[in-house]
């Protein structure tokens, strides 16, 4: 099974003028996005850095044993990632520039995206949820008419690059929420035939009635949405059904993972259809969540989101200390809940789980990028079936 690393040995010595952007390029973008190149990208749009040149300052910078902690959520393998595309012929005079980062917890934002340049083709990055609450929390807020605080931004973005540098044509990507952000950004921008791609990545959807409105048929032609056979994340809320499904090497929520995702020569490795596990999730639990009024989601979100608040975390690093003890807080907050939405939660959990079996828990456990997380649930406790159906 190939990956990245492999890619970067397949196709590595040919320059982007030799053999064009493809869609493993966008996603390594994509990927990249989520390393901490705060100060050492430029902000701006008129200066840039080669990726070459910015590897060589990530090593060498004084907060590097900072810089490479990405949290939980964030595959650490994303740091030799950096370095090896810097170090290819492919890669490395990749110029990067335009950095904004924003992470304001009271707004509940979590933003960050940066611009490629290479020759003939300009490409943004917006990077998905990363380890903290608050980013985690936006996810849940798209569920919502109004636009989250990262979505305005994103698109402040691109009329301002398209300000700044004065670009023509360009594409747009990101993995995760970073997806989202890409297609809400691309469909609101004002000179949508500026935009030639826009790369959704395994990224959560919209309300079902947004999709219908004029400014998101016209971008649809434009849009590559790539999904794990098991997608979850992708699977909240409605999306196109024009997609490609990617073939994997892990199991159901690891597969969101993108170095888990089989690449062969400059492609990905694909197959005809979504897994049954995820295609029920994405049925089940929008077929509930469109019948709650505004209401009754705003105090799921907020239920939800204050007990994991109440841990005193504000990543899922943190949260996943004490893993057994915090889910146990979460599934309680619900017992003060609306009767109709804990119920609602307790059968879309026991449905799910009958679906995809203890498989679910126990891949997640296996996997050695999570040791913080294994160490935490292999300790001896009531399954999560069970706790739930005490709810």
């Amino acid at each position: 099974m190939a990956d990245f690393f492999d890619y970067l040995k397949w196709r590595g010595d040919l320059s982007f003028s030799a053999s064009e952007f493809n869609d493993i390029d966008a996603l390594i973008f994509c990927q990249l996005s989520y390393a901490n190149f705060e100060g050492l990208v430029p902000k701006t749009f008129d200066k840039s850095i080669s990726l070459k040149a910015l590897a060589k300052k990530f090593k060498e910078d004084p907060n590097f044993s900072k810089r490479v902690k990405l949290g939980l959520v964030i595959n650490p393998k994303t740091i030799d990632l950096l370095f090896a595309a810097a170090e290819s012929e492919r890669f490395s005079a990749a110029r990067l520039c335009g950095l904004k980062n924003v992470y304001n917890e009271e707004a509940g934002e979590q933003f960050y995206a940066m611009t490629v340049i290479l020759p003939n083709l300009i490409f943004v990055a917006f990077r998905g949820t990363d380890d903290t609450i608050t980013g985690w929390k936006e996810d849940f807020n798209l569920a919502f008419d109004e636009a989250v605080p990262a979505q305005t931004d994103a698109l402040a973005y691109l009329e301002n690059l398209k300000t700044e540098l004065k670009a023509e044509k360009f594409s747009v990507g990101g993995h995760s929420k970073g997806g989202n952000l890409a297609i809400y950004s691309s469909a609101h921008f004002s000179n949508q035939n500026a935009i030639e791609s826009v790369y959704n990545f395994d990224g959560p959807g919209f309300l079902e009635k947004e999709l219908k409105k004029e400014n998101f048929l016209c971008i649809k032609p434009k849009i590559r949405t790539f999904y794990p056979d098991f997608s979850i994340v992708g699977m909240l809320f409605h999306h196109f059904e024009d997609f490609t499904v990617v073939q994997n090497s892990q199991k159901f929520i690891m597969q969101h993972d993108p170095f888990s995702w089989q690449i062969l020569g400059n492609r990905f490795e694909i197959q005809a259809k979504l897994s049954d596990g995820s295609k029920f999730l994405y049925k089940i639990f929008n077929s509930w969540f469109e019948k709650l009024t505004k209401q009754e989601r705003t105090e799921f979100i907020s239920t939800l989101f204050n007990a994991i608040e109440s841990s005193n975390v504000k990543d899922f690093s943190s949260f996943a200390e004490h893993l057994g003890r915090n889910l146990i807080r979460v599934l309680k907050a619900f017992d003060s809940n609306d009767k109709s939405i804990k119920k609602s939660v307790r059968n879309i959990i026991t449905e799910f789980l009958k679906t995809t079996g203890e498989a679910f828990g126990e891949s997640l456990m296996e996997n050695s990028s999570y040791k913080n997380l294994t160490e935490s649930v292999t300790k001896k406790r009531p399954s999560l079936k069970d706790q739930i159906s005490n709810l």
